[in-house]
């Protein structure tokens, strides 16, 4: 097995790193709200459907910088940000949407996060239970999620309602895990970098219902990525074309799953109104905890999700290439 090159640790940190610095914390001013919502004005101007908005419509001449910043320090540095005071107030929901696309629009590229084409989820609990149908997935419950992978370069959580209680907002650097355990427990590393079997959800456009693939790759002289779900690789194992889990994987799982809830690698973030979540799904696996609704349906907990590419992005391993996470991702660079 190849050493990690030191070189090539982007997106590898530790909880004491990120508490020593301030560099993935962007919190907007004034003069960045009143902008943002100057562009707003000018895209609402356009009468057009907030999904053929580009930048062009959403002018942003001095946060743009800022946004190159983000950039910056999601591709090279930490591998994900936090964006705080995100002009809501006084918004309609519709208008908050327009807000934020325009925003990512400065990130890359939306692509769709499900089987519909849908190029924005909302984020709530609709009363759905992962158990009793096969296409549910658990952004649409209140339930913990495990650490996980979400879709493309990026994904971006925007909150416009926090819960009354719970919901914490968990990330760990999936490169550190993956070094922790070569350093440690090399065998299980390399049953890591093995392939295993994911359930869809029904959401590959080719209609498997399952997909294979490693949850770590090194590729490209030292680059490390990881895709993660450990509760669809346990519901894979209802189909019959599924091999059960080795005694070996299990052990790997379980690694994975220590390693992430250690206050060593586990970063938790308390997700406030105006507050956007940014991080590069390749070098990160984020995670949520239970959350407890207010009684007040309009008080409910709301978030809004985009899954992004971006236009110059960070080199994926070609194992992910046919992944539902990837596969928009693969298409667009390669027409590009």
């Amino acid at each position: 097995m190849n050493k990690i090159k030191p070189s090539h640790l982007r997106g590898n940190w530790l909880v004491a790193d990120v508490k020593k610095s301030s560099q993935w914390l962007f919190e907007l001013d004034r003069l960045d709200q009143e902008e943002l919502l100057n562009a707003l004005d000018i895209a609402l101007k356009t009468k057009k459907n907030i999904y053929e908005l580009e930048k062009k419509h959403f002018p942003l001449r001095f946060l743009s910088k800022k946004i190159n910043l983000i950039e910056t320090e999601i591709t090279n540095k930490f591998g994900f940000v936090l964006v705080r005071n995100f002009p809501l107030d006084n918004l309609s929901i519709a208008h908050q949407k327009v807000l934020f696309w325009g925003f990512c629009q400065y990130l890359g590229f939306p692509e769709k996060q499900d089987l519909k084409g849908s190029l924005m989820h909302t984020i709530t609990d609709t009363g759905k239970n992962l158990e009793d149908d096969d296409n549910t997935r658990g952004f649409e419950t209140n339930r913990e999620l495990q650490f996980h992978t979400d879709g493309a370069d990026l994904f971006a959580l925007l909150c416009s309602q926090p819960s009354k209680k719970g919901g914490m907002s968990k990330l760990v650097s999936s490169v550190a895990i993956f070094q922790e355990i070569m350093n440690t427990q090399p065998s299980l590393a390399r049953v890591l970098q093995e392939n295993f079997y994911f359930d869809t959800r029904g959401q590959l456009s080719n209609g498997e219902k399952f997909q294979k693939v490693p949850i770590f790759v090194q590729h490209d002289n030292g680059l490390i990525s990881g895709l993660h779900k450990r509760k669809y690789i346990e519901t894979a194992q209802r189909f019959s074309g599924v091999p059960k889990l080795t005694s070996e994987q299990i052990n790997a799982l379980n690694m994975v799953d220590r390693l992430c809830a250690d206050s060593k690698f586990c970063f938790k973030i308390r997700m406030l109104q105006g507050d956007i979540q940014i991080a590069h799904n390749a070098t990160t696996f984020h995670s949520r905890e239970r959350y407890v609704d207010y009684y007040n349906k309009n008080k409910k907990r709301l978030m809004f999700r985009l899954w992004i590419s971006m236009s110059k992005g960070r080199p994926l391993p070609r194992a992910f290439k046919n992944t539902r996470e990837w596969q928009n991702t693969f298409k667009r660079r390669e027409a590009q």
